[in-house]
């Protein structure tokens, strides 16, 4: 890095971090105003991620400050287009679940809004990728050393090119949890998660901290459908992953994997031709990507360790690990919301990516040959993991500051009427006092009838 880059990402380091000391005098004053009997029940952020290496707060720190920067990065061209095949046939009897919703369409790039280095054939090293994973079957003989992971290739005419960022994730009213239900029924390891071997307990940790990242993204960007107006909802997070601390712990796990697979990967990243033929935003692109690998390898450069975790891993189970989450991949073909299904492939394909660099011999030679519609996939899919670990505290806040707004509108109801019916009291009592002292000089029915009768003697 050229001394003045690394004055520039100093500078900006500097500027994070006191970003981050604001938000927490100003969330140190919300405490104190709202009352610690309110704001008591946040997630604690104790202890190792189970199958990690890394502390929960450690992990979350990092990410306060590696967030902000790979938010930035997913909007810049090169990394916020990516290309996908949305005519894939569903290859599995899940049933017919229409989507309805204008919200589940997405809108495709034309050809002219791609780079043309884009659209020019590019060499790979494999030669004749096979899109099939049935051909494990027929090629069990292949030895450890000639064994290739193989995620999924839009290599044809079929793939389309999507701007992530003018289709953004967020709810459309497409409820998939029949498709859930088919991923972990046919893509995870059956029985009891303590019984399990760790390398068999990983694969199912890692998709379901998929599933709560995506629950989480679609808590955060939840669009009402009748009003078309978007916002934060925190009751259906807490319904689907604040009120299941297990689920929040998950997914810091595939925080870890995919920051360690970032981490490894950090050569051949670096080395990457980063070319979007638009200058500025492909050096401010280039000068992201190198804050968030040097901040990546000073911060934690262990917080998943591969070869303690993968070292009794045998060769059926890694082909398992590939034939998994290929079959994911498959299965997000029978969404019906075009929208679900894209950011559905394009996250299970970043967690192959990732998966593909921890399960290579050499990382970081084998990282400088990814295609860059793996890169784009491995980094927007750890952006959408970083923006669920962001979201976890938000959400736990606003549902305080409701709860210590309703409080505060009972309150001053409830003042409100206490003092209405003092005011009543006080006006009823002086209008009392007024009448009394009307009929006080006026005389009695015993005077009226004496002074009568005395009339009548005379």
């Amino acid at each position: 890095m050229k001394p003045e880059q690394e004055n520039q990402f100093k500078d900006e380091l500097s500027q994070l971090r006191e970003e981050k000391a604001k938000r927490r005098q100003k969330r140190e004053w919300e405490i104190k105003i709202m009352g610690k009997c309110i704001l008591e029940k946040q997630f604690q952020y104790e202890g190792i991620v189970e199958d990690s290496c890394q502390d929960l707060k450690i992990l979350k720190n990092i990410n306060d400050q590696i967030f902000p920067l790979l938010d930035e990065l997913t909007f810049k061209k090169y990394f916020k287009i990516f290309r996908v095949n949305l005519e894939n046939d569903c290859p599995f009897g899940i049933g017919e679940y229409i989507c309805t919703s204008k919200k589940c369409v997405i809108c495709t790039c034309n050809q002219s809004e791609i780079p043309s280095n884009w659209l020019s054939p590019q060499s790979w090293p494999i030669n004749n990728p096979k899109d099939d994973f049935a051909f494990w079957d027929s090629e069990r003989f292949l030895q450890p050393s000639e064994w290739i992971w193989h995620v999924e290739d839009v290599e044809n005419d079929k793939g389309v090119y999507v701007d992530l960022k003018l289709n953004p994730e967020a709810f459309t009213g497409y409820q998939g949890q029949h498709i859930w239900d088919v991923i972990y029924r046919e893509n995870c390891y059956q029985g009891s998660m303590v019984e399990m071997c760790k390398e068999k307990r990983a694969l199912n940790k890692l998709i379901s901290g998929l599933h709560t990242s995506i629950s989480t993204q679609l808590s955060e960007f939840y669009v009402d459908l009748k009003t078309n107006r978007t916002y934060p909802n925190y009751s259906l997070y807490f319904q689907r992953v604040g009120n299941h601390p297990e689920r929040i712990k998950n997914l810091f796990f595939l925080y870890s994997v995919l920051f360690r697979a970032i981490i490894l990967a950090t050569p051949g990243i670096q080395s990457f031709d980063i070319n979007s033929l638009s200058f500025e935003d492909d050096l401010r692109s280039k000068q992201l990507l190198n804050q968030i690998l040097s901040l990546s390898n000073s911060q934690c450069s262990r917080p998943f360790d591969e070869q303690q975790f993968f070292k009794q891993i045998t060769f059926e189970q890694k082909k398992d690990y590939q034939r998994y989450i290929h079959n994911i991949s498959r299965i997000m073909d029978c969404v019906e919301c075009q929208k679900c299904k894209v950011f559905g492939k394009m996250q299970t394909y970043g967690l192959g990516t990732a998966l593909k660099i921890l399960f290579s011999e050499s990382p970081s030679e084998f990282s400088g040959r990814l295609k860059r519609n793996e890169l784009v996939a491995l980094i927007n899919t750890f952006g959408k993991v970083s923006s669920s670990v962001n979201s976890i505290d938000l959400m736990y806040e606003r549902r305080a500051k409701y709860h210590f707004n309703l409080i505060f509108t009972i309150g001053i109801i409830g003042g409100v009427l206490i003092l209405f019916m003092i005011i009543m009291r006080i006006l009823y009592k002086e209008m009392d006092q007024k009448i009394q002292k009307m009929f006080l000089g006026m005389p009695s029915e015993d005077n009226r009838s004496n002074v009568g009768s005395k009339k009548k003697r005379d």
